[in-house]
């Protein structure tokens, strides 16, 4: 399974003018349930569109942001994709799960799936939802400063949750302050080392864990939004 992280504008991701895993492997990605919404793919009416909708979107979540969603549209930005694959993707949502249940035993060996990982359970079971994993577990990051992961639909009008790049951050540094205290040099190392089935689940962890941290970094310092794309 393809999954990737997209930083940039949602002008450029939403006009498919970016390179992702799969397009990588010379397959043409459909982007989900946006193409039975609309086919525009033009730049400068997307531009259109998108600032329609941030005016919108902050109109109607007015009472949860301390700003208006806003930041550099167009195709000016620079942009960067990260490669998760969905064991990336995994071990960062798996080491928040575990992270948050100490008490539980780890995985020796990387995992293929989190079906039925009794730490996922626990976390999605739990009564009070922790704000380390409701803010690792949204589908779409914003450069503003709010609170939690809020529910809301994007430009083409598919539901998803969407988080503050802030408090992305603040997790990130936190999981790395409790599960190794690594500086940055050697993070950036972790992500140059894709897991395989053979690796550790640490191995796993490190790789999907460095390419959130590497990628949310980009994107606090330029401002912009950053995307999970599947």
């Amino acid at each position: 399974m393809y999954v990737d992280l997209f930083v940039g504008t949602l002008t450029r991701y939403y006009s498919e003018q970016w390179q992702n895993a799969a397009t990588r492997q010379g397959v043409r990605s459909p982007f989900g349930p946006q193409q039975s919404k609309s086919a525009v793919t033009d730049p400068v009416e997307l531009q259109g569109i998108i600032a329609g909708w941030l005016e919108e979107a902050s109109l109607k979540l007015k009472e949860h942001l301390k700003e208006p969603l806003s930041w550099q549209e167009g195709m000016l930005a620079p942009y960067q994709v990260g490669e998760l694959g969905l064991s990336g993707y995994g071990g960062l949502v798996l080491l928040t799960a575990y992270t948050n249940n100490a008490h539980l035993p780890r995985p020796v060996m990387a995992m293929k799936s989190w079906d039925g990982d009794p730490a996922i359970e626990a976390a999605m079971k739990a009564e009070k939802k922790d704000a380390l994993w409701e803010i690792v577990n949204c589908g779409i990051w914003f450069p503003v400063d709010f609170p939690f992961g809020i529910g809301m639909k994007d430009p083409s009008g598919s539901p998803l949750k969407a988080g503050s790049i802030e408090l992305l951050w603040r997790g990130l540094e936190y999981l790395n302050e409790v599960n190794w205290g690594a500086a940055p040099e050697e993070i950036a190392r972790w992500r140059t080392q894709a897991p395989t089935e053979t690796d550790s689940f640490d191995t796993q962890a490190q790789f999907g864990f460095a390419t959130f941290y590497e990628l949310c970094r980009f994107a606090r310092e330029q401002r912009l939004p950053m995307k999970l794309h599947y």
